[in-house]
């Protein structure tokens, strides 16, 4: 995890794979599951996208997020699945993103051009 500084207020930085992880260890903790859904954008989906998923108000969702209110346990469960199967699907693009590179190289160059 990074550490990061702004604002008066020291925040860390999640990478894809963390989110990942944390998803998959996630245990039912209600504080977690709201963090989890407040950055589900870090695995690509939004709360809008959670709501139409689930068929929930944006609002709704919204709540969970902010921690003001909470789906049935069952619900939380999937919810918390579906953005750690999503977590791994980027973990998995990003992986495989590979920029081709040209195979020509000057003399004077110390990397391949791309």
């Amino acid at each position: 995890m990074l550490w990061i500084f702004g604002n008066g207020v020291w925040k860390v930085m999640v990478t894809v794979e963390q989110y990942r992880q944390l998803c998959a260890e996630w245990r039912g903790d209600a504080a977690e599951f709201s963090w989890l859904v407040q950055h589900g954008d870090i695995a690509g989906v939004s709360q809008r996208a959670i709501a139409a998923e689930f068929e929930f108000a944006p609002s709704t969702v919204s709540r969970w997020a902010a921690g003001e209110a909470l789906p049935h346990r069952r619900v939380q469960k999937l919810v918390v699945g579906a953005l750690e199967k999503k977590a791994r699907r980027l973990e998995q693009a990003c992986a495989s993103a590979f920029l081709p590179v040209k195979k020509e190289v000057d003399a004077g160059q110390s990397r391949p051009q791309a």
